[in-house]
């Protein structure tokens, strides 16, 4: 599939946020050249490359021109300040934008403890809005943004529940008996909830190796 001007009605449907593109004369990108910069950024952050790809998919539909409403830009969506911030060049370049998206992500999977729901929370709404509300948000959007992105990445449906409910995140934990990272959201006592996926990575990643469903 090609990613031109001819995908905003696609990402429209994958992002409401990305409304249009900005160059019309811009390099027109074949996914599979978007996917494997994405899948080098995610090696070279030691993040899994599926989960970097669904957060793509949400955000801008893989259209490397996307602009949201709000002023993000590209493929990971960066708003400027924290373009500047990552010191990112170009945000409409695939490479420049992904490699900053990637960092970003992969700073606040480590502040939050390998927890994806947290992580995905201030990637969206921002580190504020989780501090105030001591967890996930209770914003719409947001709590569909989350969903959205773990349904891809996991191959199955996810739900946050009642934000009124505690629940346990989804989160990475390292199991003791055989040394696998595992992404769980099962309780550290109690029943299980019904997600444990065990990860074919090395030992210490935080998400290398992949699962879910094949594409």
């Amino acid at each position: 599939m090609v990613i031109g001007l001819a995908g905003l009605a696609q990402v429209a449907v994958a992002s409401p946020g990305a409304v249009r593109a900005v160059d019309p004369d811009a390099r027109v990108w074949s996914r599979p050249a978007l996917e494997e910069i994405v899948h080098e950024a995610a090696r070279l952050e030691n993040l899994d490359p599926r989960l970097v790809a669904s957060l793509v998919t949400v955000e801008s539909g893989w259209n490397p021109t996307a602009v949201s409403r709000k002023g993000a830009l590209g493929l990971m969506q960066l708003m400027p300040a924290t373009a500047d911030r990552l010191d990112v060049n170009d945000a409409f370049d695939p490479h420049d934008n992904v490699r900053g998206g990637v960092t970003e992500l992969a700073r606040l999977i480590d502040r939050y403890a390998g927890n994806l729901n947290l992580a995905l929370a201030a990637y969206n709404a921002g580190e504020g809005a989780v501090a105030r509300y001591r967890g996930v948000p209770p914003y719409p959007e947001t709590r569909d943004y989350i969903e959205r992105i773990l349904s891809l990445y996991t191959g199955r449906a996810y739900r946050l529940g009642d934000p009124a409910v505690r629940r346990a995140p989804v989160r990475m934990v390292q199991d003791q008996s055989s040394g696998r990272t595992v992404i769980t959201n099962h309780r550290e006592s109690g029943p299980a909830e019904g997600m444990r996926l065990e990860r074919a990575g090395a030992t210490g990643s935080k998400l290398e190796g992949g699962f879910g469903a094949k594409r």
